[in-house]
């Protein structure tokens, strides 16, 4: 009888020690399933992002290749180069 308890508590061990070791093998981090907010980076980077998509701060046209200036406050703007003379007069700092 107390062959049978021994032999029962070693496999009750030897079946607990296996099903933590599956366990650990699991990969566990954030899942990007529908309902999740982590964002994939490599679909990111390969996202083509054109400057040409960008308004201007100023004429709120899409007009190709912005140039950032910081204004007074510490806001950062976009303008294009049809409005770059309005960057140069009020003093603001090219980025």
């Amino acid at each position: 009888m107390t062959y049978t308890a021994v032999l029962a508590v070693l496999l009750v061990g030897a079946v607990l020690y296996f099903i933590s070791r599956s366990r650990k093998s699991k990969p566990s981090g954030p899942k990007a399933g529908p309902a999740s907010n982590v964002i994939s980076m490599d679909k990111h980077r390969k996202a083509k992002h054109s400057s040409a998509d960008q308004l201007c701060s100023s004429c709120k046209k899409k007009n190709g290749k912005l140039i950032f200036y910081a204004q007074d406050n510490g806001t950062v703007v976009g303008l294009c180069k049809d409005c770059q003379s309005k960057a140069k007069k009020r003093d603001m700092l090219p980025l």
